[in-house]
């Protein structure tokens, strides 16, 4: 069985590199994604997620403050991972303000997120076997070029 993961920020060129990263990870299904405070809430509702992988900063978020945001989203998903550019204190607050477990930097994902969700939602962490499978499938080294030429 997969985490479900719904992905919210407004950066198509964001949410298209997240995209690609979670794409070939065994255990991760991404669900849907969402660009807006507005879609986030139909949407989680809908989808009822896993994980709701979220960046604080929406063009909408004066319409939405957390406390609506968190109240309606902790209904239908079990655990908020923010995102964001920025990592200062403020922003840190207004992760935890969402009902966000911790604050990831975008920049950082690629080595971050699954460490992340494996620490910070341990309710939804990925199976061992998909873990196991993936070292597994790995292809065997190839032999260097020495030892190549030394069978030849």
């Amino acid at each position: 069985m997969s985490i479900k993961v719904l992905l919210v920020d407004s950066s198509d060129v964001m949410r298209s590199a997240i995209r690609q990263l979670l794409k070939n990870e065994l255990g991760i299904e991404l669900i849907g994604t969402a660009t807006s405070f507005a879609e986030t809430l139909v949407l989680t509702a809908a989808l009822k997620p896993d994980v709701l992988l979220m960046d604080p900063h929406m063009p909408d978020e004066r319409e939405y403050p957390p406390a609506l945001v968190k109240s309606q989203i902790l209904l239908h998903t079990k655990c908020i991972v923010a995102i964001s550019l920025w990592n200062d204190d403020d922003a840190k607050a207004l992760a935890r303000s969402f009902g966000a477990r911790v604050l990831l930097d975008k920049m950082n994902l690629y080595s971050d997120l699954l460490p992340a969700i494996k620490q910070f939602c341990p309710s939804v962490s990925i199976a061992e076997t998909a873990d196991s499978f993936r070292k597994d499938s790995r292809r065997p080294a190839r032999p260097s070029i020495e030892e190549r030429l030394d069978a030849a």
